[in-house]
């Protein structure tokens, strides 16, 4: 049978390995940001890990297109970049989840893109 301080020792040994993973989880995440570009490379969009705009390009061929042709393109951009960084935001967290069928499948239900009605 295990003493008290065995115990003690070895939930302080777990608790160090798992904020010790939460930090390269957290780093990776920050480190995550996603950049994509348009079909014809007019628009170029950066996401964070969470897909909050972070960056917004145009190069020159944005100049010979409309307002509404631009906005589309750069929402259909974002859109692109949204799922990939939530993919990329998948995987990171599935890695520091150990592979937990039921944890990666409840984050997976956070991170895919969600329909429009």
């Amino acid at each position: 049978m295990r003493t008290p301080e065995e115990i003690m020792q070895d939930l302080e040994s777990r608790v160090a390995v798992i904020q010790e993973q939460a930090g390269r989880a957290e780093q990776a995440l920050a480190d995550s940001a996603t950049t994509l570009a348009s079909d014809d490379g007019a628009v170029h969009v950066t996401v964070n890990a969470g897909g909050s705009l972070t960056g917004l390009r145009f190069t020159n061929e944005a100049k010979h297109m409309s307002g509404n042709g631009l906005a589309e393109l750069v929402l259909d951009t974002y859109r692109r970049a949204v799922e990939e960084s939530g993919r990329k935001t998948a995987a990171i967290m599935s890695d520091l989840l150990g592979g937990d069928p039921e944890a990666t499948g409840l984050l997976q239900s956070f991170t895919a893109p969600r329909s429009e009605d």
